[in-house]
């Protein structure tokens, strides 16, 4: 076999291989794409059932403020929570159409969500026309709440089920993941191997016959010693690789990016609340035999709402985003800050010694936001009322600790000569006199 046909052989199962194993990386590629879309899809669902929650809850605090003051501007929220869990409810329908179980769910979480959304249309009917005691009656029978509880229960059986879908299908993502490297590992070593059999093969057969030839010529003529290109295309190979790598991390990125989407707040860069009662319980747990204490804070900004329709929505922003800055400078490395929503934030206050601890640290706070924030040259004052709540001395569950610091929360923003309220037992009493009245 001469030298020219070997050569062609050669280059012909290499130009073959690269042909073949390109192809099947550009196919791994699809499939981890597809593997990729089913992470974000899931992720989607999970955002939605929180958002839907959310306004859930706001819809409800719209009712409840709307029968306690009787300002009809609470309805306005209340209107428009309603309309919005509805299109949530009608988007995760749409999202699971393919989970028979997840529709299942969905189906009696939207048949309590009508029934919820009855009780609390009839409180305010009746509050409209003037039964006042009526309505109140009608949500001291507890059904509104055992609706909620339902919803609260049916949503978290959803999420559940969608966060072990979700690490199900990041598992199959990294295991795709995996095998692309593992062949590329496997198509580098099998093309280093290629490379030096290649410049074995050149060497053998054509430099060594040249250099032959050349050292018969040299006292003939004087010759140009020829350089031979590799045969081999390592180049295109290597820059194949190399944008499958850039490929593969870009995917990483955006996976990471969205992880951080669901789990933080857009606007202020905070912890939203999809995280905060498994944060509050673990800290709970975490106090175990130390005897320390852990403080919960409700925050809401005064006047928020005056400030929105009199500067404009951009100077809301400015002023939430301030606030966050405020309220993270003013707390310990180790302590939590979330936006529950609106202009309502929520702290939790790690590892205390005592409460006088964690009255020091809301002073401190307070006094984060003496100095007037400036907007496009308006001087803008910050007013904070705030509740606070401590475990375990009011409670070690996460849900009753956020209900219990915004009580507190409440009762300040009566009290027109605070700033802040403790948690006690007597603001329960309060509060029932009040839903009374």
């Amino acid at each position: 076999m001469s030298i020219r046909l070997r050569l062609t052989l050669l280059l012909m199962f290499l130009f073959t291989s690269a042909i073949g194993n390109t192809t099947f990386i550009f196919m791994l590629e699809s499939y981890g794409e597809d593997k990729l879309q089913w992470v974000i899809h899931t992720h989607e669902v999970i955002i939605e059932s929180e958002k839907l929650l959310s306004t859930m809850t706001a819809a409800e605090t719209g009712q409840r403020g709307f029968l306690l003051t009787r300002n009809p501007s609470y309805l306005e929220p209340y209107h428009s929570s309603v309309f919005v869990s509805k299109t949530h409810i009608e988007v995760l329908k749409a999202l699971t159409i393919d989970n028979l179980s997840q529709v299942v769910r969905l189906k009696k979480i939207s048949a309590s969500m009508e029934k919820k959304f009855k009780e609390l249309e009839a409180t305010i009917l009746l509050s409209q026309q003037g039964k006042h005691e009526e309505a109140l009656r009608l949500v001291q029978e507890n059904l509104g709440k055992k609706y909620m509880d339902s919803i609260r229960a049916e949503l978290l059986s959803f999420k559940n089920a969608e966060l072990l879908l979700l690490e199900k299908r990041k598992g199959d993502f990294r295991e795709s993941k995996a095998q692309v490297t593992t062949l590329i590992v496997i198509e580098i070593v099998f093309f280093i191997f290629m490379g030096f059999l290649t410049a074995f093969f050149v060497k053998w057969n054509l430099f060594n016959p040249l250099n032959l030839l050349m050292s018969c010529t040299e006292k003939m003529e004087k010759g140009e010693k020829q350089n031979i290109a590799d045969l081999l295309p390592n180049d295109e190979m290597g820059y194949l690789l190399s944008r499958f790598y850039q490929m593969s991390e870009k995917v990483m990125e955006e996976t990471e990016l969205l992880t951080y989407s669901a789990s933080h707040d857009e606007l202020t860069g905070l912890k939203n609340r999809s995280g905060i009662y498994n944060e509050i319980n673990e800290s709970i747990l975490s106090l175990g035999k130390k005897k320390n204490k852990l403080a919960v804070i409700f925050i809401d900004l005064n006047k928020f709402k005056q400030l929105n329709d009199t500067l404009g929505h951009d100077a809301g922003d400015f002023i939430l985003k301030e606030t966050a800055e405020r309220l993270e400078d003013a707390v310990r490395s180790e302590d939590l800050v979330f936006r529950l929503g609106g202009d309502e934030f929520m702290l939790v206050i790690k590892n205390l010694h005592d409460v006088t601890q964690a009255e020091n640290i809301v002073t401190k706070i307070i006094s984060r936001f003496e100095a007037p924030a400036v907007f496009n040259g308006h001087s803008i004052a910050i007013s904070l009322s705030i509740g606070i709540a401590i475990a375990p001395d009011d409670s070690t569950n996460a849900d009753e600790m956020m209900k219990l610091s915004d009580i507190a929360m409440y009762q300040a923003k009566r009290d027109k000569e605070v700033l802040y309220k403790f948690f006690d037992k007597t603001m329960l009493k309060r509060e029932s006199d009040v839903s009374a009245s």
